[in-house]
C-alpha cells in the first residue's frame, strides 16, 4: 500500500512534539513570497471637476490577480562520520518546503560505491530534529511527505557497518528528495540530494548529539541545549576531546546565575558547574570573538571507551528574531584537540568555521538542531503617527490633541472624513508592535449610545484618502511598521447626525483574532443645511429682498395679471447652509386654467425659455434666481380678490425646504402657449419623441375663420430626421393623418379645423383648449458622441395678426448624442517583467501571476459627456503582496496632462482637462513579491 505522510494536516500535533516550522500568510515578511492563491485586488480612482464646478469621484472596476504556485525546497545536510565495524551510524537531514504552496515529496536512498558494503540502511522521520529517529518505521520510496509552505521535517538515515569492515574502509549513501509536482519547479530544481559517508576507524570513536529544550520559541525566550558526547570505540581517546559550539547570530549566550541558566558538565556520573569567566580550571572557555560571534570550547579529556558526557547551556533569543526564523545550531567534537595540521590547541578564536570548510577528519559534527521562532502579535490603532500605544493609554508628554480620538466637523450634504490630514491627533495609524509581519481586519461601527441614519455608507480608505481598502484589510505590515488610513462616512439623502456622535474603529490581527484595539471617531459639530426662499421686488443691480424667513411672504407685493399675458415674478433661492445644495421646485395653488411655471435666468438676470424644475447646484452662501411665469387664461374675470400661488422648494440631498406665496389679482387678452422646450439623449441611429402642449390661453377661438395658425417646421441640418404630429384624437398615438406637412390638409390650421379631435365637436382651438404636439427626432446612424440637434417648431398666425406678449409661439427640442460623463476602466495582464504588453492583451478578466512575474495595469479615463471635464486626476495604489516596477509608469497620449508619478506605492496622473470624447490612459506595472533565497 502506498503511504502518504501528510505533515501539514497534523501540524498541531507535530508542533507539540517540535521540530516543524509552522507559519502561514500572516507570519510571512512583507517582502516574502505570498502564498499560492493569494488574491491581489486593485481598484483605481479618478477625480475631476464637472461643468458645475463640482468635484466628482469615480472608481474603476475591480481587477483581480491570483498568485500562482511556485515550487522550491531544500534538503540539508551532507554528513561525514568516523565509526567502527559492526556499528550503527546516524546521518541527520532536514527537508524544508521553501515554495509558496503545499507540495509532496518522496525519498530515495542509494548505496554508492565504496570499499565496504553496508549491512543495512533506512531513512526515518525525525519530527523534533534531534538527530534520533522517532520510531522504527522506515520510509519507503512510495511514502509521500506533504509539506505546506514553510514547513520542514527532520529525517535520519540510519546505517549499519558490516562486521568484516576494516580500518580506513569507507562507503557512502545518497539521499534524494523529489517533488511530486515537477511542473511547479524550474528545470532541474525538483530534486535535491545529500551524500552521507562513513569511514571505519579503530580505537576511539566519538559521537556527539545536540538537543534543545523547546522546538518553538518567542523572541527574548530561553533555549537550553544539551550536548551528549560518547566514545563508542574500543579504546580511550589518545588526545583531549574538545567540544565546541559557535552560536548562530540570532541568539546570545546566557551567562546569568539563575537556576535555569547554569552551565553544567556531566561526566562519569558527576556534574560540575562551569564558570564562563574561567578559561582553564574547569576546561570551559567562552568568548565573544573578533568577528562578533559567540563561541565556547570544552575540554572533555581523553574519553575512555564506553564513557559518556553531557554539557548543558542556555541561550537567549534576540529581540530582532522574526516569526518563522530558524535557529539552526550544530556543535562539534574535535578528537585531537588541535587545529588541523598544527600543535595549536583549539580555542573559541581558532575553531573551524561553522560549517567547517576544512577536510579535517578529526572533526565530528552533531546533528543540526532547529528551533523555530514564533513571533508575537501586538499592535495598536491610534491617532499618533509615530508611537504605538493601545486603547486610552496615551503616553505622557504626547503631542497636544492625542487622545485616542479623531475628530471631524461635519456639514450636511458632505461626506464626514476622519483622519485625512497630517497632524498628530487627527490621523489614524495602525502600528505593528509585534515581532512578526501581520495584517489586520478593520471595521467601523457606531459606538454605544450613538447611531447613524439608515443607509449611511462607511468606507475605509488608504492614506491618499481616495483609494478604497480592499476587503477592509490593511495588507501586511512589517514588525515595527505602521500604515495610515482614512474613514469616509456618507450619509443618506437628508441624513443628519448629532454633535458628539461617536464611531468605533476596530483593528484585529489576522493571525491572532483576540489581539484587537480601537480608536474613537467623534463628530464634534454638525452644520445642518438651510435655505430661504425670497422675492426680489427691486432690480438685478439693486435688489430688494422680501419674504425672509421660513415660510414667510412678508413684504411680497400683490401683482395684477392681464389675462393671457404672462407675468414674470422673481423667485430667489438663498442657500444659507454650509454646503452646496440643489432644490426641487414646485408650484402649488394655481387656479384652474391658470399656468404658473418656473424658468431660468441668463447672466443679465433676464428670464429664459428654459423651464426649471430643479435649481441645479447652489454654493453655500450663494443665491440662484429664477422667473415664476404666471398666466391667467383669457376670459378670466377681472377681480381685486387675490389668488395665492405658492412656490415650494425641497432639497433631494438634505431635505431642507421653504416656501413663499404670491398674491395675484386679474385684469384680460388673447394668446397662444406652445410649451415646453425639451431635452433628451440618443444613441446613434436611435429616435426620441418629445411631447409638447399647444394651448389657446387667449379669449378667442384660434384656427377658426380668419384666425389661422400654422407651423413653420424645423429644417434638419446635421443628418437628423424631424417629423411633427398633432394628436387630434387625443389617443397619444402618432397616427398617419396627424402628420404635419405644411401644405393642404397637413397644415396646423386644417388639422385643428377637424372637429373630430374636440369632444364638443367644435372646430378650431377653443379658449383654454389644448392639443398635444409630438416632435419625433431620429439620429443619423453615423452620429458621434457629443453631437447635438436643435429642432424648433414655430407657430405663425395669419398675416398682420398680433398675439399677446405673453404668447409662446415656438418650442425648441435639444437632442444630445451619448450624453454622459467621465468613465473609468481598468484592465490588466499578467506577464514576464521583461515584456511590454500590447493594448490588445489587456483584459478585465481574472489573471494568474507567479511570484516574480509582473501584473501590468492600464487605467483609462474617457469623457463621454458633451462638456469639458476639468482637473481630471487618476489615482491608483500598488496592491498588497506586490512591489512597484521601477520606471513602469507611463501615459497615453504622451502630451496629455502632467507626466504620472509613483511615490511610496501611490500612483497619480494629473490629466488636466478632457474635452468631450477625449481620453487619457495611465499605465504601470507591479511585481508579485518573491522571497530572496
Amino acid at each position: 500500500m502506498k503511504q502518504h505522510f501528510q505533515l501539514s494536516k497534523v501540524a498541531t500535533a507535530l508542533a507539540v512534539v517540535g521540530g516543524v516550522s509552522l507559519f502561514g500568510n500572516s507570519a510571512m515578511a512583507a517582502t516574502s513570497t505570498p502564498l499560492a492563491g493569494q488574491n491581489i485586488s486593485n481598484v483605481a480612482t479618478a477625480t475631476y471637476t464637472d461643468n458645475t464646478n463640482t468635484e466628482r469621484v469615480v472608481t474603476s472596476n475591480v481587477v483581480k490577480t491570483l498568485v500562482a504556485q511556485v515550487g522550491s525546497f531544500t534538503l540539508v545536510q551532507s554528513n561525514e562520520r568516523q565509526t567502527a565495524a559492526n556499528s550503527s551510524v546516524s546521518f541527520p537531514h532536514i527537508l524544508t518546503n521553501t515554495g509558496n504552496g503545499t507540495d509532496s515529496f518522496t525519498l530515495k536512498i542509494a548505496n554508492d560505491t565504496g570499499t565496504f558494503d553496508w549491512a543495512s540502511y533506512n531513512v526515518y522521520v525525525d519530527r523534533n530534529q534531534d538527530g534520533i529517529a522517532d520510531n522504527d518505521v522506515a520510509l519507503t520510496e512510495t511514502t509521500a511527505i506533504e509539506l505546506a509552505a514553510g514547513e520542514s521535517i527532520g529525517l535520519v538515515v540510519v546505517a549499519k557497518t558490516p562486521l568484516a569492515a576494516t580500518a580506513s574502509q569507507y562507503d557512502s549513501l545518497t539521499l534524494t528528495a523529489t517533488a511530486k509536482t515537477a511542473a511547479l519547479y524550474d528545470t532541474g530544481k525538483d530534486t535535491a540530494s545529500n551524500i552521507d559517508k562513513a569511514t571505519i576507524i579503530t580505537g576511539a570513536v566519538i559521537e556527539i548529539k545536540k538537543e534543545a529544550s523547546v522546538s518553538t520559541i518567542g523572541a527574548n525566550g530561553y533555549i537550553t541545549y544539551t550536548l551528549t558526547f560518547q566514545n563508542k570505540g574500543t579504546a580511550a581517546a589518545t588526545s583531549d576531546v574538545i567540544i565546541y559550539d559557535v552560536l548562530p547570530s540570532n541568539v546570545t549566550f546566557d551567562t546569568s546565575t539563575t537556576a535555569d541558566a547554569k552551565l553544567v558538565a556531566y561526566y562519569n556520573g558527576s556534574s560540575t558547574a562551569l564558570n564562563p569567566g574561567n578559561t582553564d580550571a574547569d576546561g570551559f572557555y567562552f568568548k565573544t570573538r573578533s568577528d562578533k560571534k559567540e563561541a565556547f570550547t570544552f575540554n572533555a579529556g581523553k574519553l575512555a571507551a564506553g564513557s559518556t558526557g553531557k554539557l548543558t547551556f542556555t541561550v537567549k533569543v534576540k529581540n530582532a528574531a522574526e516569526n518563522g526564523e530558524k535557529i539552526t545550531n550544530t556543535a562539534y567534537a574535535d578528537t585531537d584537540g588541535y587545529t588541523s595540521g598544527t600543535n595549536t590547541p583549539l580555542t573559541p578564536d581558532n575553531v573551524p568555521t561553522v560549517p567547517p570548510t576544512t577536510t579535517d577528519t578529526t572533526l565530528v559534527p552533531s546533528n543540526p538542531n532547529n528551533v523555530t521562532v514564533l513571533g508575537t502579535t501586538s499592535h495598536s490603532i491610534n491617532d499618533d503617527a509615530s508611537v504605538s500605544w493601545i486603547d486610552n493609554n496615551v503616553p505622557t508628554g504626547s503631542a497636544a490633541g492625542i487622545d485616542d480620538q479623531v475628530h471631524a466637523a461635519a456639514v450636511q450634504g458632505q461626506a464626514i472624513v476622519f483622519g485625512n490630514n497630517t497632524t498628530d491627533g487627527d490621523v489614524i495609524y495602525v502600528h505593528n508592535s509585534g515581532t512578526t509581519t501581520d495584517s489586520y481586519n478593520l471595521s467601523v461601527a457606531a459606538a454605544a449610545g450613538s447611531s447613524l441614519p439608515a443607509g449611511s455608507i462607511i468606507e475605509i480608505l488608504k492614506a491618499d484618502g481616495k483609494t478604497p481598502v480592499t476587503d477592509n484589510n490593511t495588507g501586511p505590515i512589517a514588525a515595527g511598521g505602521s500604515l495610515k488610513f482614512v474613514v469616509r462616512v456618507t450619509l443618506p439623502t437628508s441624513g443628519t447626525v448629532d454633535a458628539g456622535t461617536k464611531l468605533t474603529m476596530t483593528s484585529a490581527s489576522v493571525s491572532n483574532s483576540s489581539n484587537k484595539d480601537t480608536i474613537s471617531l467623534v463628530v464634534d459639530s454638525f452644520t445642518k443645511s438651510a435655505v430661504d426662499l425670497i422675492h426680489n421686488k427691486g432690480t438685478t443691480s439693486s435688489p430688494v429682498y422680501v419674504g425672509d424667513g421660513q415660510k414667510s411672504s412678508t413684504g411680497v407685493p400683490d401683482t395684477a395679471l392681464v389675462p393671457g399675458t404672462s407675468k414674470q415674478l422673481d423667485v430667489t433661492i438663498k442657500n444659507t447652509g454650509g454646503t452646496p445644495d440643489n432644490y426641487n421646485i414646485t408650484v402649488e395653488g394655481v387656479p384652474t386654467g391658470w399656468t404658473a411655471e418656473l424658468f431660468g435666468k441668463d447672466a443679465s438676470g433676464n428670464c429664459t425659455n428654459t423651464k426649471v424644475t430643479n435649481s441645479g447646484t447652489i454654493a453655500n452662501g450663494s443665491t440662484g434666481s429664477y422667473c415664476l411665469a404666471v398666466t391667467a387664461p383669457d376670459g378670466t374675470p377681472a377681480t381685486n380678490i387675490p389668488a395665492t400661488i405658492t412656490v415650494k422648494i425641497s432639497s433631494p440631498s438634505t431635505g431642507t425646504s421653504d416656501e413663499i406665496g404670491f398674491n395675484l389679482t386679474i385684469a384680460e387678452q388673447r394668446a397662444i402657449s406652445f410649451t415646453p422646450d425639451r431635452q433628451g439623449q440618443l444613441a446613434p441611429g436611435g429616435s426620441i419623441i418629445y411631447s409638447h402642449t399647444l394651448t389657446n390661453i387667449g379669449n378667442v377661438t384660434e384656427a377658426d375663420g380668419s384666425k389661422t395658425l400654422d407651423f413653420a417646421l424645423p429644417t434638419p441640418s446635421a443628418g437628423e430626421t424631424v417629423t411633427v404630429y398633432v394628436d387630434v384624437n387625443g389617443n397619444g398615438i402618432l397616427d398617419t393623418n396627424e402628420l404635419v406637412t405644411g401644405t393642404g390638409t397637413g397644415t396646423l390650421n386644417s388639422i385643428l379645423q377637424n372637429a373630430k379631435f374636440d369632444p364638443s365637436k367644435l372646430a378650431g382651438l377653443q379658449q383654454g383648449e389644448s392639443v398635444t404636439v409630438y416632435v419625433k427626432v431620429e439620429a443619423a446612424a453615423t452620429a458621434t458622441a457629443g453631437q447635438s440637434y436643435t429642432s424648433t417648431v414655430q407657430i405663425n398666425p395669419e398675416t398682420g395678426a398680433t398675439l399677446g406678449s405673453n404668447s409662446i409661439l415656438s418650442i425648441t427640442d435639444r437632442t444630445v448624442i451619448n450624453l454622459g460623463s467621465v468613465r473609468l476602466e481598468k484592465l490588466q495582464v499578467a506577464a514576464d517583467c521583461t515584456v511590454t504588453p500590447t493594448d490588445s492583451e489587456y483584459t478585465g478578466n481574472l489573471q494568474n501571476a507567479k511570484p516574480g512575474q509582473c501584473v501590468f495595469y492600464k487605467v483609462t479615463a474617457t469623457n463621454q459627456g458633451n462638456a469639458d471635464a476639468t482637473a481630471v486626476m487618476i489615482n491608483d495604489a500598488v496592491p498588497a503582496y506586490t512591489t512597484y516596477k521601477a520606471g513602469s509608469v507611463a501615459r497615453d497620449p504622451s502630451t496629455q496632462g502632467t507626466a504620472p508619478t509613483e511615490t511610496s506605492g501611490n500612483v497619480s496622473y494629473n490629466v488636466g482637462t478632457l474635452i468631450p470624447g477625449a481620453y487619457a490612459t495611465l499605465k504601470f506595472a507591479v511585481t508579485v513579491d518573491k522571497a530572496t533565497p
